[in-house]
């Protein structure tokens, strides 16, 4: 019976040898025809075997009920729809069943209801333990007839926990399907035709190499019984992507708008038909009638097409928007308004959750500078600052061009001021610091008698080098949380005349980073971001309660120094472009 598919697959194309003859130059020999048919579903069986143990069956703490989903890290986190758990938020406890016939305690971290996602961890038996888990490819190189394999545990089979498999293609790529009252909508998801039926819901869809490419969840039924009728959606790991700092962090994820619609001219030209006031797309430079012609790198062609890519951002994120006008194209970073989803009940995040998020973050952190067997602890670092402008209050600025020295120790900070000759002198508060008088050289933070966007930025820099470094029972007065995600994008500079080129399918891969923050003083908070894979600091945000525009700190260029490693060069900026400094480190 095993011969019997390849036999048919060969009868196939044999059967289509008159059609293939007009476009090649000779036809496959009989022989080689059925190994390579042979060979292909061989390697599909060792792929369905490598990745069928990080397959979950998901049930209630009475096994009742029926869903899937995936592992994707081998401390066991994994991945499901949110309306597979919706009935377990109460406890946030289930149980998940894998292909090795063991049944886990689960834990229901967070959830993105407007995306149909959500985040679980099982709890291992003993530690260290460590789960089967698969990786997530890149939904963005999916084509039409590609390869698929569909995993879970329909119409609740899998009694041994073993999941069912289904084999079939991508027939559709980008669909936009409608959610419920504003909930459970599938933006930019994949159609395809692998048997996917209730209870499938929160598997995995498989690359032909093992890679999870989306999470099944929604498919078309048959009017008199549910039942597919040949159309399966799976939400797309790149969306999801952006969403795993949230959910990993147990906290309720919210998707984003620009408060602006977009309209296609007679001409076929897509324009901003209503750009809401002080909204995100506003507050970037876009404006009404304002041609759209790109986001994140991909070539705009329609309004549906608008409406299923900005559907899988999350709130807050930054989106590098094109636009055209008057001839003149345009970049802009808009930054998403988060939208409140609709939930019959309040979803508080879990304190437990959010801080294992939290050291999960700071042991990668703490690996990143001092490597995986060193010592934590504060470090001293000297800067040299370039200052090109910058507010030194409400209206004033400071004279133009001056370098600073900034010493940071455990203890604190000290400025300088370095002339040309190369000699520093030390900055009193009246000089370099807002609202002051007495002369100072050097004070710990949290002095009352700093204030300003400077002492703001040395704050939280000294908690870089710092409070983030220690271990967590010397941080224990410290409020700081996991928000959530953000991504390092980047837009060419205004007077720029050769934009990047815009891609018909694939988006701009941009760093997706993991975002710790923490209060520096009464009204401002300073968010920590980090590279969500190497963990490497990449950018600082001062983020105002209100009323005020974000400071940016950028950090580049890593550099090793001895046993510790640290960015070389920072860039301190500001929203309105009215503050700007350069940093490069110096030998301590």
């Amino acid at each position: 019976m095993r011969s019997s598919f390849p036999t048919a697959c060969l009868l196939l194309a044999v059967a289509a040898a008159p059609a293939l003859r007009a476009s090649t130059p000779e036809s496959i020999p009989l022989d080689e025809a059925r190994r390579i048919v042979e060979a292909m579903q061989q390697k599909r069986v060792e792929t369905v075997a490598r990745v069928l143990p990080s397959v979950v069956c998901v049930f209630d703490r009475l096994e009742r009920g029926g869903g899937s989903g995936v592992l994707i890290d081998e401390d066991g986190y994994g991945l499901t729809n949110f309306h597979v758990v919706a009935g377990l938020l109460d406890t946030r406890r289930g149980l998940g069943g894998l292909g090795d016939g063991i049944l886990y305690e689960l834990e229901v971290l967070g959830i993105d209801v407007t995306g149909d996602v959500a985040m679980f961890r099982l709890l291992p038996p003993k530690t260290p333990y460590r789960f089967p888990h698969a990786r997530l490819g890149d939904s963005d190189r999916v084509r039409l007839g590609d390869d698929v394999l569909a995993m879970g545990n329909p119409f609740t089979l899998s009694e041994d926990y073993l999941p069912t498999v289904t084999h079939g293609i991508v027939t559709g790529v980008h669909r936009y399907q409608e959610g419920v009252r504003g909930n459970l909508i599938y933006t930019d998801c994949i159609q395809v035709d692998a048997s996917i039926n209730p209870g499938n819901s929160g598997g995995p869809l498989f690359n032909e190499t093992g890679e999870v490419i989306g999470i099944n969840g929604r498919i078309s039924l048959n009017t008199r019984g549910r039942f597919n009728v040949g159309f399966g959606y799976a939400i797309s790991s790149n969306q999801i992507k952006r969403f795993i700092p949230a959910l990993r962090a147990g906290l309720l994820a919210r998707h984003g708008t620009w408060e602006a619609t977009v309209e296609e001219t007679i001409d076929g030209r897509i324009v901003f038909d209503q750009v809401g006031w002080s909204g995100p797309a506003q507050r970037a430079g876009i404006r009404s009638g304002d041609e759209l012609i790109g986001i994140d790198g991909v070539r705009i062609r329609s309004v549906n097409q608008v409406l299923s890519l900005m559907g899988t951002y999350p709130g807050d994120w930054p989106v590098l928007v094109r636009v055209r006008r008057h001839g003149r194209s345009r970049e802009r970073i808009v930054r998403l308004t988060p939208v409140e989803p609709n939930l019959r009940k309040p979803f508080l995040p879990d304190p437990e959750v959010n801080r294992r998020a939290v050291e999960r973050v700071l042991k990668g952190y703490r690996a990143w500078v001092f490597g995986e067997d060193g010592e934590p602890g504060p470090i001293r670092g000297r800067w040299r600052v370039r200052r090109e402008f910058h507010p030194v209050g409400d209206d004033d600025f400071a004279p133009l061009p001056q370098t600073l020295i900034v010493s940071f120790t455990k203890d604190g900070w000290r400025v300088e001021r370095e002339d040309e000759s190369g000699t520093a002198t030390a900055l009193d508060r009246q000089t370099f610091f807002l609202n002051t008088e007495a002369a100072a050289v050097e004070e710990p933070p949290g002095d009352p008698a700093w204030s300003g966007t400077d002492r703001r930025v040395l704050t939280a820099l000294y908690h870089a080098w710092t409070t983030l470094l220690q271990p967590a029972a010397e941080r224990d007065d410290v409020e700081l949380e996991h928000a959530g995600g953000d991504a390092l994008v980047t837009a060419m500079p205004e007077e720029s005349l050769d934009l990047r080129p815009l891609s018909d399918e694939t988006r701009i891969d941009w760093p997706v980073l993991e975002v710790l923050q923490m209060p520096i003083d009464e009204t401002w908070s300073a968010r920590y971001e980090f590279d969500a894979v190497t963990f490497e600091p990449a950018r600082i945000t001062l983020v105002p309660v209100e009323g005020h525009p974000r400071i940016e700190i950028l950090l580049s260029e890593p550099h090793r120094e001895g046993d510790v490693r640290l960015p070389a060069a920072l860039e301190v900026r500001g929203e309105q472009r009215n503050y700007c400094d350069e940093w490069s480190r110096l030998e301590p």
